[in-house]
């Protein structure tokens, strides 16, 4: 009776361990109101290419792009982006509400090029709960005698209170 006490809870055990982020997840969604997908990876960052906070609210940000460098950048439009959350140190993508639909125009960044943009998040996102979030968007940078080809992200974090 005890080892089947005893195999019962290490079975148990075993079964929260495995399950214990989905649950953890659910907690968060639960308390902060939002959807969180998959942990977020480190992103490939360029030295000369820069987007700034200016403002935001809970369903936009506004930034300001800026191409230093001696590259021409191309991108898709603005509303080819992702978002992220903080919780408890680690970034984690936030799940869009609905379907989505992209069109994809192709932007380019021409060398000292700068734009500012809103990001609009109510329609893709709904309206943030209170936290730490952070704008991803991909470039890909033309080569240059002094810039390497490649993809990289601009990321821009903000506070929603």
């Amino acid at each position: 009776m005890k080892k089947s006490l005893l195999l019962i809870t290490a079975l148990l055990i075993i079964v929260m361990s495995c399950s214990g982020c989905e649950a953890v997840k659910g907690f968060i969604n639960k308390k902060f109101g939002a959807t969180f997908g998959e942990l977020a990876g480190n992103k490939t960052l360029r030295e000369g290419a820069k987007m700034e906070y200016i403002s935001n609210t809970s369903d936009t940000l506004t930034v300001k792009i800026e191409n230093l460098t001696d590259s021409t950048w191309q991108s898709g439009n603005m509303r080819d982006y992702s978002l992220e959350a903080e919780r408890d140190g680690e970034w984690y993508s936030v799940t869009q509400i609905g379907e989505f639909a992209n069109t994809m125009e192709l932007m380019l960044f021409a060398p000292g090029n700068e734009l500012t943009h809103t990001f609009k998040f109510k329609d893709r996102y709904g309206k943030l709960p209170a936290g730490k979030y952070r704008v991803v968007k991909s470039f890909w940078a033309n080569a240059t005698e002094t810039v390497e080809a490649g993809e990289f992200h601009l990321v821009c974090e903000f506070t929603v209170e």
